[in-house]
């Protein structure tokens, strides 16, 4: 389904007994695993230890009295109390960090397409068949997300536009992320190669 990259026939035959999984290979999901996990997780407790769990939340009055407790963290506390945890606060962390990581994890499909080349060469609409996957399962996310029952079912609340702007905002980081691991990897396969070259001559 996805079409060949374009420099397939220049590339040195692939040697037969190496996995799919090589130490390259590995190191870049673990990377990109890494940078999904920490920022979701940086989302979460920003928004735990202010009152951006709030703000997340449709309705928010600024004016109103704060009624952020950040009891999961509270000094003294010996244990985590379900009912905080189910607070409004509470609650608008968990969900602005699972839309991070949802929409993260689908846009990390296309950034998987090449190891090392730029996703603006790859494209985004080569592949249609995944790029309707992932269209629908940010359909079915947000479904999960804004429909009353289903989203009490999953512990998820509606989230306002502060909180996509902040998810916007993780993508571009992990574009940015992407491109900058991509242009590493190009330039030490490129060293390589003159490395290699040169002692051939």
């Amino acid at each position: 389904m996805d079409p060949p990259e374009h420099d397939i026939m220049d590339r040195p035959p692939r040697n037969p007994r190496r996995g799919m999984l090589t130490r390259g290979t590995t190191l870049v999901l673990v990377i990109q695993a890494f940078f999904m996990a920490a920022t979701t997780f940086a989302v979460f407790i920003v928004a735990v230890l202010t009152p951006f769990g709030l703000i997340v939340l449709p309705g928010y009055d600024s004016r109103a009295p704060d009624p952020y407790v950040p009891s999961i963290f509270r000094q003294g506390n010996p244990e985590t109390n379900a009912n905080d945890n189910k607070s409004p606060h509470i609650a608008g962390a968990r969900s602005v960090a699972f839309g991070v990581l949802t929409v993260l994890q689908l846009n990390q499909a296309f950034l998987s397409r090449s190891l090392d080349a730029s996703v603006f060469t790859t494209g985004l609409r080569a592949n249609k068949w995944m790029v309707w996957c992932v269209l629908l399962s940010f359909v079915l996310y947000v479904i999960g997300t804004y429909v009353p029952g289903l989203n009490s079912w999953l512990e998820l609340r509606p989230l306002s536009w502060p909180a996509w702007l902040v998810i916007l905002g993780a993508v571009l980081l992990q574009y940015v992320f992407s491109e900058l691991t991509k242009l590493a990897l190009r330039t030490i396969a490129r060293r390589r190669r003159q490395r290699a070259s040169c002692q051939q001559h």
